[in-house]
């Protein structure tokens, strides 16, 4: 079936040099939408530190937690044309003496004190499991529970994203559960790496992590229904700069999960699972990606946050389903004047030092740790500071933004008077920023990769069996020429494993993304730093896959390189743990990996994680 995003054909046709995008994948504009506009920038936004807003342990100074994921329903902001308040059903994070809530409470935690945490799954009531409150596509690769083939009950499994932690605890997709429905104190039904509870040490610097669901094939209707929160580690590093007055803290420090979302007219959300354009697929069904209209930041649309005149320290961690972001912050009255801000950290810890920017590409799953001077806005003359968003869908080459919907993120109304708060809080402006940004862990060592083993990635778009989009990862044969065989090419996730991995080895992955589309890269359990980008060529040979190999992978061979290689951006050079891999470019990453056990990477699209593109892999 054609489609927009295909990009190689078969044989010598295949040349990466024909990379040309068509169209663009259509939004579905609900009713409720008119109204919202109304109210943008008037809903105040929470803050996710609010001690109110954090996760209380079992016991009073415990380390032990027990999370409890329950449905609810809540008012978000949405109104309907008279202004009447909808509410909206939702799934959350909670504890046995804490609401659930969207987003989840966060973690705000000690660098070297351990937690256990344990998952309940409580989306049952009287009278048995509730079904899933989207439409679930079975003919995906999914947990499917008792292989049931239906919307209940609903597997879960929660991934702490970013973390440093053994196989059991990782979260992984098979290690979904379903709800104790039958009260003996187990799930009734367990997938293959179910683990009762996990344990996190918190030994890895001080950085932003998250949490959210990961469940194989449900992932995006599972985030989607309000499944995720922050996870933030602190160490004496950081203590350091703020008790020296060199980084903003609490209530200053602020962080902004942005996500994209539909809302029927009723308030409930909705989530496209019909193609008119493919009479092969079921109903319902899988869609490539999802681009909702409403911008999302901690559970309200289009919020404000009424700030002070000095430095803040923004958070920022896109968890949408498809969509990257290009961020920007600029006046309300002068939208074309763009304002300087500083990235000091990516999403495992602190960069050496402060890197001006006047916009910041942020793909789903990445993280960044900003600053931004409001103390020389003038709110009578300049109006609010705006968070924009220019970012195409798909990215990079897709369609531009909804002018007035999904080109702003959020308003900073500078209206409130400084005020000072405890230990650190100083009324800092960007004069106060260090130029050394690790005065107790000194700086990141520039990567090394003498000895390291490198790995030659793929990342393919094809078909499956019923003429839709399939996006897959695969490996490419080393020997000259990449010629084609069994060991290579495209993988589906039930195939065997084909990264080994040595305990302690040091490697170089090498991803060659032969789509149209920008792919952010996330691998479970190590951090990486990204070492260059360069373009390339190649040929495309078709690999049959699954059942009848009635599904379209690929093979990549004859491989050229094109160009100078570039180096990393001035806003990857950190620790990170997802990288976006652009569309004919191959993106280099250097790991080591410490711990052993089975893990897995995939494209964060979650969309796309769903549908095959992502792989296992084992380190022995």
């Amino acid at each position: 079936m054609a489609n927009r995003r295909s990009v190689l054909k078969a044989g010598a046709a295949g040349l990466l040099s024909s990379l040309v995008p068509t169209w663009g994948y259509g939004q579905t504009v609900p009713s409720v939408l008119g109204a919202l506009r109304n109210k943008q920038f008037t809903d105040l936004l929470p803050n996710p530190l609010d001690p109110a807003n954090l996760f209380a342990p079992d016991a009073p100074g415990g380390t032990s937690y027990t999370l409890v994921i329950r449905e609810f329903s809540a008012a978000l902001g949405l109104v309907d044309a008279s202004g009447k308040a909808l509410y909206t059903t939702l799934w959350g994070y909670g504890t046995p003496l804490q609401a659930p809530s969207y987003p989840g409470r966060s973690f705000n935690l000690r660098r070297g004190v351990a937690v256990s945490v344990r998952y309940q799954n409580a989306l049952m009531n009287a009278q048995g499991p509730l079904p899933h409150r989207l439409p679930v596509d079975t003919t995906l690769g999914w947990a499917n529970p008792g292989n049931l083939g239906g919307r209940a009950p609903v597997p879960l499994v929660a991934h702490r994203h970013g973390g440093d932690q053994l196989t059991g605890s990782d979260g992984l997709p098979e290690a979904w559960a379903t709800p104790d429905v039958n009260r003996d104190g187990m799930p009734d039904y367990r997938g293959r790496l179910f683990s009762a509870s996990y344990t996190f040490d918190n030994s890895q610097e001080a950085g932003h992590l998250w949490y959210h669901d990961h469940a194989l094939g449900v992932t995006r209707l599972n985030v989607y229904m309000g499944l995720a929160g922050n996870y933030f580690i602190r160490d004496a590093n950081e203590d350091y700069l703020v008790q020296a007055g060199q980084l903003p803290a609490y209530p200053h420090e602020v962080p902004l999960c942005i996500q994209d979302r539909q809302f029927g007219i009723s308030g409930a959300l909705r989530y496209p699972a019909s193609d008119p354009e493919n009479p092969q697929a079921p109903q319902p069904t899988h869609m490539p990606e999802f681009f909702g209209d409403v911008i999302v930041v901690n559970g309200v649309p289009w919020p404000r946050l009424d700030c002070e005149p000095r430095l803040y320290r923004l958070r920022l961690l896109n968890g949408s389903d498809s969509r990257v972001v290009r961020l920007s912050f600029s006046f309300e009255n002068f939208p074309q004047n763009r304002m300087t801000f500083w990235q000091i950290g990516t999403e495992l810890g602190l960069m050496n030092s402060p890197v001006p920017l006047t916009s910041l590409t942020l793909a789903p799953g990445e993280r960044a740790d900003v600053v931004v001077d409001f103390s020389k806005v003038v709110s009578w003359w300049h109006g609010r500071v705006i968070l924009r968003n220019d970012a195409n869908t798909p990215f990079p080459d897709g369609d531009p933004v909804l002018a007035g919907s999904t080109d702003r993120v959020m308003a900073f109304s500078v209206s409130k008077p400084l005020g000072f708060f405890g230990q650190g809080s100083a009324a800092l402006t960007s004069a106060n920023l260090p130029a050394n940004l690790r005065p107790v862990h000194g700086p990141l060592p520039v990567p090394s990769t003498v000895g390291a083993t490198v790995r030659k990635m793929m990342l393919f778009e094809g078909n499956d069996a019923y003429g839709r989009l399939q996006t897959m990862l695969g490996t490419v044969n080393p020997a000259p020429g990449n010629p084609a065989g069994p060991g290579f090419g495209t993988f589906l996730f039930t195939d065997p494993v084909t990264e080994n991995i040595k305990l302690g080895a040091t490697e170089i992955w090498e991803i060659h993304n032969t789509t149209v589309d920008a792919h952010p890269i996330h691998l479970h359990l190590v951090d990486f730093r990204v070492l260059d980008r360069q373009g390339f060529t190649g040929v495309v040979q078709p690999k049959p896959m699954g059942p009848g190999g009635v599904a379209a992978g690929g093979y990549l061979t004859r491989i050229a390189m094109v160009g100078v290689k570039t180096p990393a951006l001035p806003s990857e050079q950190g620790r990170k743990d997802t990288v976006l891999a652009y569309p004919g470019q191959v993106t280099r990453i250097i790991a080591t990996f410490n711990r052993p056990g089975e893990y897995v990477w995939h494209c964060h699209i979650l969309s796309h994680e769903d549908h095959e593109m992502m792989r296992r892999f084992i380190v022995v």
